[in-house]
């Protein structure tokens, strides 16, 4: 009889256990669902990432051209793009924060304080970088010589035409999907 007492406490205490571990599990749950629940506030996104192709041509004697597939990250403050050929080479690397801009082409590496002269010397003209994050989003900014066409942007394209300062200038932009 004493064994059979045992027995019967040694189950009673394992169910106990048992009751005290469903407890505490349906107590999570419940916890996690109304953390899921819990109406947040949005994280904004830091860094954005955009990546397609693009063309340019500046209208110089002869006309300059050029275009590669690129991958764009960051904001017009801190961020960096890089520029790929054809078959997924890298031709170029561009990166830039409020202190300084570094152009990485092939062995050859240049820094400046001025982003402006580094992306002339990348694709021939002084691209319009605030401007360009905010064409990007969707959204019309103004940049000194700049006309952006925004009208094919729920489509992926961009176009922006530099007409003053000489030479003229056209940035050609197809999104990936």
């Amino acid at each position: 009889m004493n064994l059979s007492a045992g027995w019967t406490q040694a189950c009673m205490g394992g169910m106990t256990r048992l009751r005290a571990a469903y407890l505490t599990g349906t107590v999570a749950l419940v916890l996690l669902a109304t953390g899921c629940a819990t109406n947040r506030m949005p994280v904004a996104d830091p860094s954005a990432y955009w990546s397609g192709r693009l063309a340019i041509q500046v209208f110089n004697e002869p006309t300059e051209s050029m275009s590669a597939s690129f991958e764009l990250q960051g904001s017009a403050q801190t961020g960096e793009m890089h520029l790929f050929s054809p078959i997924g080479t890298t031709l170029a690397r561009l990166e830039w924060t409020p202190e300084r801009a570094r152009l990485d082409q092939g062995q050859q590496q240049l820094q400046s304080p001025d982003l402006a002269s580094l992306t002339t010397r990348l694709t021939g003209t002084a691209l319009p970088i605030n401007a360009l994050f905010e064409w990007l989003a969707g959204r019309p900014a103004d940049a000194p010589g700049w006309q952006a066409d925004l009208t094919s942007h729920a489509q992926g394209r961009i176009t922006a035409e530099r007409r003053l300062p000489a030479p003229k200038a056209v940035l050609r932009i197809v999104l990936d999907r």
